[in-house]
């Protein structure tokens, strides 16, 4: 389907649905689920930073067409942080997250999507509010947002940043892992609270 001429607020819904993030993807929600397979998610708490960033991130799924698969989201992760972050410091360290976890699974396409980010922009530029991004057509964004470019190639400059990138990803990753028991316990009390609701 064509959703060049078609607006974020009339795509989001489906987008939620397809892709099992609730009725507002989950923006009122008291907890983010990550799921890793189908049998095993971990949760963390959805703060206020996060919630700020999210409907713009949502987006940006449309824009770009990064799917939210392990490999999509560290695509759409990389493609933001190259594009620019800005303010949005909930976004900057949730991406750097995304991007290690999928840099493994396809390093090649990772990096096409940093390259593809220091080419256009994103919403997190705050050139127009949430409300009016949401209603206008996919193909109007995509100009204003430099977004029609594809298969961009990496250029020895776009490797050299990336590499940068990865160290200082690296070590974000290693000073993570000491949350890793809360978020484990965090993850493993929302799965039964949610099991209780389900009874």
């Amino acid at each position: 389907m064509n959703i060049e001429q078609q607006t974020p607020r009339e795509l989001l819904q489906q987008f939620y649905i397809d892709n099992n993030l609730g009725l507002d993807g989950g923006q009122k929600s008291s907890s983010v689920k990550i799921e890793l397979t189908p049998k095993f998610n971990i949760y963390f708490p959805n703060f206020d930073a996060r919630r700020k960033a999210v409907m713009k991130h949502d987006i940006h799924h449309l824009l770009t067409g990064y799917d939210t698969s392990i490999i999509g989201e560290s695509e759409i992760s990389t493609w933001e942080i190259a594009s620019g972050c800005k303010k949005y410091w909930a976004a900057f360290l949730i991406d750097t997250s995304g991007v290690m976890v999928g840099l493994p699974f396809n390093f090649l396409r990772v990096l096409r999507a940093f390259a593809r980010g220091r080419r256009t922009k994103n919403l997190y530029y705050d050139m127009f509010s949430n409300e009016t991004a949401l209603d206008m057509k996919i193909s109007e964004l995509r100009e204003i947002l430099n977004l029609n470019q594809k298969n961009i190639a990496p250029n020895l400059t776009d490797v050299i940043l990336f590499t940068l990138f990865i160290f200082f990803g690296a070590i974000y990753s290693i000073l993570l892992l000491v949350t890793l028991p809360f978020l484990l316990l965090y993850s493993i009390y929302i799965e039964i609270s949610n099991r209780k609701l389900e009874l």
